[in-house]
C-alpha cells in the first residue's frame, strides 16, 4: 500500500507509513482480526535525526524569504549562536531607535533656536541661513538612519519570532516521544 502523504511504498499491515508516519488509509481494523485478537497496533516510527524532522515542515517554494532563513538559521550548526546574535542584535536596535530619537529631538530644537534668531542685517541672514541649513541637512540624515533602523528592527523582529515558532513545534514533537536527537 502507498502512503497518501509522501507516496512511500508500505507493507499492507502497516498502520503507519514508514517514511513520514502519517496515519495509512487502510489500517488493520477489527473486521480483519485486529482488535479482536488482542494485536496491538504498531506505533508510529520514531524519528531519529532533525533530518527526519525536517520532513514535516512546508516545502520551501510555500515559504516566504524571512521562513527560509528561520529554518536554515534553526537547521545550522551554529543556530543557538546566531539565534542568539540576532537577540543582541535586536535590543542594539531598539537602544539605537531611542539614541537617534533623541538625536532627532536635539536637532529639532536647535533648528527652531536657530529660526526665532531675529536679525534684519545682512550679516545676520547669511548666519541664519547657514545655521539652518546644517541643522536641516542633518535632521533629514538622522530621520533617514531611523527609517533604516526602523525596517531592520521589524526584520530581525519577525525572524526572531519564526525561530521561536519552530522551536516551539520541535518541542510539541519532542514531548509527543517522536524525536530522539542523535
Amino acid at each position: 500500500m502507498y502512503c497518501s502523504k509522501c507516496g512511500a511504498k508500505n507493507a499492507d499491515t502497516d498502520a503507519f507509513c514508514g517514511q513520514c508516519g502519517a496515519k495509512l488509509a487502510a489500517a488493520p481494523s477489527s473486521a480483519q482480526g485486529g482488535a479482536e485478537n488482542n494485536e496491538v497496533l504498531p506505533p508510529p516510527p520514531v524519528m531519529d535525526s532533525r533530518a527526519e524532522f525536517a520532513m514535516l515542515r512546508p516545502p520551501e517554494s510555500e515559504m516566504r524569504p524571512l521562513t527560509k532563513a528561520a529554518y536554515s538559521i534553526h537547521d545550522s550548526e551554529q543556530g543557538v549562536a546566531v539565534s542568539g546574535a540576532l537577540s543582541v542584535l535586536f535590543v542594539g536596535l531598539c537602544i539605537g531607535m531611542i539614541a537617534n530619537l533623541l538625536a532627532i529631538f536635539d536637532k529639532m530644537s536647535k533648528l527652531t533656536q536657530s529660526l526665532k534668531t531675529s536679525g534684519e542685517t545682512y550679516l545676520s541672514q547669511n548666519i541664519y541661513e547657514q545655521v539652518g541649513g546644517d541643522h536641516t541637512m542633518g535632521l533629514m540624515w538622522l530621520c533617514l538612519l531611523f527609517a533604516v533602523l526602523v525596517l531592520l528592527y521589524i526584520v530581525v523582529g519577525k525572524l526572531k519570532l519564526r525561530l521561536k515558532k519552530i522551536n516551539r513545534k520541535e518541542k510539541k514533537f519532542k514531548a509527543k516521544g517522536l524525536f530522539i536527537d542523535v
